[in-house]
C-alpha cells in the first residue's frame, strides 16, 4: 500500500516539474519577453528648453455690456462679426422705446408740476394781496381806536370805557389776523415745498432716464476687430457642453451681460500654460522663439511678459493637472514684415499701439455713479446751508478720490426781512488716488516699483505712514511727483449777497456757493447753485463718457467684412502658436530624457541595463531639469543604456498608477536644482 502511494506521489512530482519547466521555457521565448525601450546616456553641450502651446490674443480689448434699462433689453443694431471698427464707431444699439416712453412721462409730469407750482404761487400772491388789504384795514381800525381813546378826557366816562373796549377789540382782531395770515402762509409754503420736492424727484428721475437713453448706443473708444459674445440669456435649459449661438439683432439680453468685444490688433501677445517644473526655470524677460500654425515656416522672436504665481486647473480639458499662466510678447515689427506689410503700414500700426498704450482705462456707462463722473459739475441743492465736505482721496494704489464738496445753493427769503441766505463754502476737494489718470504702461511700472519697495512684505500689514512712504518711493521711481498723493488746494467759498428791497413772502435767488477743486489727477469741482436755471439734477447724471451727444447721434455701424477691404487686418487673434523657451545652455553636461527618471521611495532613480532582462537601479543627482530634459550631476556615466520605462513595474501596477494620475498632477513634483533654477 505504501509503495503505491509513493509511486503516485512521484508521478505527480514529475508532472508538476514538467509543467513548471514548460511554463518557464514559454516565458523565455523571444516573442513573450517584455520589450522595454532604451536610450543611451549622453554627454555634451545641451540647451535646456521648455515648450508650450498657446493662443494669439490682443493685448488690449474693450468689452461692451448691456445697460440697466429695467429688465432685459433687445438688441436692435449690431456690428457684424469680424468687422473692422474705427474709433467712435457704433457697435451695439438697444431698443430705447420704453426709455423714451418713461422720459416723455417724466417730462409731462414736470410740466404739470410746474403748472401747479405757478398756480400755487399765483394763489399765494393773490392771498398775500388780500391779506395785505385786511392788515391795512385792521391797523387802520386800531389807529382810529387809539385816536378815540385820546379823546376820553373830553367825553363821559361811559363813552371812554366804550373806546377802551373798542381799542382792545381792534388790537385783538389785528393779532388774530396776523396769526391767521402767518398760518395760511406757512401752509401755502409747505404745499409749495411739497410740490417743489415732487418736482425735484421728477427732475432726478428725468435725469436718470436721459442717462439711460445715452447708454442705448455703445461706441468703441479705439479701432479694432469686432467679436460677438455668445447669448447666455435663457440658456439654463440647455444641455451641458452644447454650443450657444452668438448674439444677433432682435435677441433679448440681460443687464450687465457682455455683448461684444473690440480687439486692438496693433499689439498682440500669446497666452499659454506651463507645468510646475518649467515654471521654476522661467523668469520675466527671457527670450523665446514663437512659431505660428498659420506661418509654420517662420519663427519669431519674443519675450516672457508675465508669469502667474499660482497654478490653476481646467477641469473641462483633457489634462486636469494644475498649470501656471504665462504671457509672451511677440515682435510686432518682425511679424508685420513677415506678413507682407510695407513700412507705412508698420509705422501706422506701431503708432496706434503706442497711442492706445498711453490711454487711461475707459469709463463705461455702467460705472457712472449718482454723483456724476470725474471732473463733472454738480449744481447745488435748493435751500441755503453750508456745502458738504469733500470726499477723501482714494488710498494709495486705488481709484481716484471723489470730487470737491458740494456748495450751498439758493437761499430763501423769510418774513418781512427778505434777506437771502448765502450758500456756504464748499468743502475741501478729495485728493486723487495714486492710480488716477495713469496709463496702462505707467500702472504696470508703478506696480513693479511697489513690489520692489515692499521687499516681500504685505501692504495690509503696514501702517498708514509706511504705506505713504512706499507710495512716494514708487511714484519717484516712475518719474511722478509724490506730492500729488496728499496735495490739496482748498479755496474759500464765496458768501451770498444781500437781496434787494424787503418783501413779505417772496423768493429770491441766493448767492453763489463756494467752490472747491480736488487735488490730484482725480479732482473735479462742484459749484454752488445760483438762481433758477438748468435742472440741478441734470449735472448729476451728465455722462462722463468721452463721446459727446453729437458723436453718439452720428455714430454708424462699421461695414461688414464682405463689404470692407480690411487691408489693416493682417492677422487675427485666436491663432495657435508653439513657443520654445531657451532656459539655459550647459557645456559638456551629462543628460538623459526626463522620462527615463523615476521616483522610488522619495528618490530619483534610473535603470541601467546590465544584460538581457537585467537592470540595475541607480540613484540620480539632478543638476537642471525641465519637462523634457534632465541634466545630471552624478549617478550615470556617458554611454550607459538606460530604460525609458520602469522594468520592475507589473501590468497591474501600471493600470493603478494611470488611474491615480487622472486625479492629480505630476507625482514627482518640482525638483529643486543646484544653485537654484533660473
Amino acid at each position: 500500500m505504501l509503495k503505491k502511494v509513493l509511486i503516485r506521489v512521484g508521478i505527480l512530482a514529475v508532472v508538476a516539474a514538467a509543467v513548471w519547466g514548460g511554463y518557464r521555457l514559454f516565458q523565455r521565448m523571444p516573442q513573450r519577453q517584455q520589450q522595454i525601450a532604451t536610450t543611451k546616456v549622453r554627454q555634451g553641450d545641451v540647451v535646456v528648453r521648455s515648450f508650450t502651446r498657446g493662443e494669439l490674443r490682443a493685448v488690449r480689448s474693450i468689452t461692451l455690456v448691456a445697460p440697466n434699462l429695467f429688465g432685459t433689453v433687445q438688441v436692435t443694431r449690431l456690428a457684424s462679426l469680424g468687422s473692422l471698427a474705427r474709433e467712435k464707431d457704433l457697435i451695439v444699439e438697444f431698443d430705447d422705446s420704453e426709455v423714451r416712453s418713461r422720459l416723455e412721462e417724466k417730462e409731462l409730469e414736470i410740466e404739470q408740476l410746474n403748472e401747479q407750482i405757478k398756480k400755487a404761487e399765483a394763489d399765494l400772491a393773490i392771498r398775500n394781496n388780500q391779506d395785505q388789504v385786511e392788515l391795512l384795514r385792521a391797523r387802520y381800525a386800531v389807529r382810529r381806536a387809539e385816536l378815540e381813546v385820546k379823546r376820553n378826557e373830553l367825553i363821559s366816562q361811559i363813552d371812554a370805557k366804550k373806546n377802551l373796549l373798542t381799542l382792545e377789540e381792534a388790537r385783538r382782531r389785528l393779532k388774530q389776523l396776523e396769526s391767521d395770515i402767518k398760518s395760511r402762509q406757512e401752509q401755502a409754503q409747505a404745499e409749495l415745498a411739497v410740490l417743489q420736492e415732487r418736482k425735484n424727484k421728477a427732475n432726478l428721475e428725468l435725469a436718470r432716464e436721459r442717462q439711460r437713453l445715452s447708454q442705448v448706443r455703445l461706441l468703441t473708444p479705439m479701432s479694432g476687430l469686432v467679436a460677438i459674445r455668445q447669448n447666455y440669456s435663457g440658456s439654463f435649459g440647455r444641455m451641458f457642453g452644447q454650443q450657444l449661438p452668438d448674439i444677433r439683432e432682435g435677441d433679448q439680453v440681460s443687464p450687465g451681460m457682455a455683448v461684444a468685444d473690440v480687439l486692438d490688433l496693433s499689439e498682440l501677445e500669446i497666452s499659454a500654460k506651463v507645468g510646475e517644473l518649467d515654471r521654476a526655470n522661467l523668469r520675466e524677460g527671457q527670450e523665446v522663439l514663437i512659431s505660428l500654425d498659420a506661418i509654420p515656416e517662420q519663427r519669431f522672436k519674443g519675450k516672457i511678459k508675465s508669469l502667474s504665481g499660482t497654478a490653476s486647473a481646467n477641469f473641462f480639458s483633457a489634462d486636469p493637472a494644475k498649470k501656471f499662466d504665462v504671457t509672451f510678447d511677440i515682435d510686432m515689427r518682425e511679424l508685420l514684415k513677415t506678413l507682407g506689410a510695407d513700412e507705412e503700414q508698420i509705422r501706422r500700426v506701431l503708432a496706434t499701439a503706442e497711442a492706445n498704450r498711453k490711454k487711461p482705462v475707459a469709463t463705461t456707462p455702467s460705472s457712472l455713479s449718482l454723483m456724476g463722473g470725474p471732473g463733472g459739475l454738480m449744481a447745488g441743492m435748493p435751500g441755503g446751508g453750508p456745502g458738504g465736505p469733500g470726499g477723501p482721496g482714494g488710498p494709495p494704489g486705488m481709484a481716484p478720490g471723489a470730487e470737491g464738496g458740494q456748495a450751498g445753493a439758493r437761499g430763501e427769503g423769510a418774513g418781512g426781512e427778505g434777506r437771502r441766505r448765502a450758500g456756504g463754502p464748499g468743502g475741501p476737494g478729495g485728493a486723487g488716488g495714486a492710480m488716477a489718470g495713469l496709463s496702462d504702461e505707467d500702472r504696470q511700472k508703478l506696480r513693479t516699483a511697489m513690489q520692489t519697495a515692499l521687499k516681500g512684505r504685505n501692504m495690509q500689514d503696514l501702517s498708514s505712514e509706511e504705506r505713504q512712504k512706499i507710495m512716494q518711493e514708487a511714484m519717484k521711481a516712475i518719474g511722478r511727483d509724490p506730492s500729488t498723493l496728499t496735495a490739496r488746494r482748498p479755496t474759500e467759498g464765496a458768501k451770498g449777497a444781500e437781496s434787494g428791497p424787503p418783501v413779505l413772502l417772496g423768493r429770491r435767488p441766493g448767492g453763489e456757493g463756494g467752490e472747491e477743486r480736488g487735488a490730484g489727477p482725480g479732482g473735479g469741482r462742484r459749484r454752488g447753485g445760483g438762481g433758477e436755471g438748468e435742472n440741478p439734477f441734470a449735472a448729476m447724471f451728465r455722462s462722463s463718457s468721452q463721446f459727446s451727444e453729437k458723436e453718439l447721434a452720428e455714430a454708424k455701424l462699421p461695414p461688414p467684412p464682405e463689404e470692407d477691404t480690411q487691408l489693416d487686418i493682417l492677422i487675427r487673434p485666436g491663432l495657435l502658436a508653439d513657443v520654445e523657451i531657451i532656459v539655459e545652455r550647459l557645456q559638456n553636461a551629462i543628460h538623459i530624457p526626463a522620462q527615463a527618471a523615476f521616483e522610488k521611495s522619495g528618490k530619483l532613480v534610473a535603470y541601467v541595463q546590465q544584460g538581457p532582462g537585467k537592470w540595475e537601479e541607480r540613484v540620480l543627482k539632478p543638476l537642471k531639469r525641465s519637462e523634457s530634459t534632465l541634466v545630471l550631476e552624478a549617478g550615470l556615466k556617458p554611454g550607459e543604456v538606460i530604460a525609458l520605462a520602469d522594468p520592475t513595474e507589473k501590468p497591474g501596477d501600471k493600470k493603478k498608477k494611470q488611474a491615480e494620475s487622472k486625479g492629480g498632477g505630476n507625482a514627482m513634483g518640482a525638483m529643486g536644482s543646484k544653485g537654484g533654477a533660473k
